[in-house]
């Protein structure tokens, strides 16, 4: 059902724009030899060290796939098993200082926004900041993504 007043188009435009960052970003997580479960991984990690279960329930999945995906972060040299400083029976996974460095590409692969945008007038870049703060408002339930 198509309508006159452009939301389709509105709303077709910004997933065109998401896709073109989702892609830059996939292709920098293949240059690093990750798949995406794997990217997802690595990029819970840069809060700190997590549980495993901690990962597996973040990333809805079994936690046996995040001992193989871990497996690879270690093989990669990303990050490391190490004991949990609050609980010495459990195992925590922490970045390694390459883990560090390969989440800051990747966040910039992500985060960067496209030449386009920057092309924008100062005006147009203010209003499309104030439009975005009513598309999405600060919702303690969705993931928050930090401009570094």
């Amino acid at each position: 059902m198509a309508s006159d007043d452009g939301i389709e188009q509105a709303w077709a435009r910004m997933i065109q724009l998401l896709f073109s960052r989702r892609n830059t970003f996939l292709a920098m997580a293949r240059e690093l030899g990750l798949t995406p479960p794997q990217t997802h991984a690595l990029m819970t990690l840069s809060d700190g060290p997590a549980r495993m279960g901690s990962m597996a329930d973040a990333m809805v999945c079994d936690a046996s796939y995040i001992t193989s995906i871990v497996d690879r972060l270690e093989e990669l040299g990303l990050a490391e098993r190490q004991p949990s400083t609050t609980d010495r029976r459990v195992k925590e996974v922490a970045l390694t200082e390459a883990g560090r460095r390969a989440v800051a590409r990747l966040h910039r692969a992500m985060f960067e926004p496209p030449a386009t945008l920057r092309q924008l007038s100062a005006r147009d870049r203010n209003d499309l900041v104030r439009i975005a703060q009513r598309l999405v408002p600060d919702d303690p339930g969705l993931p928050r993504f930090d401009v570094r």
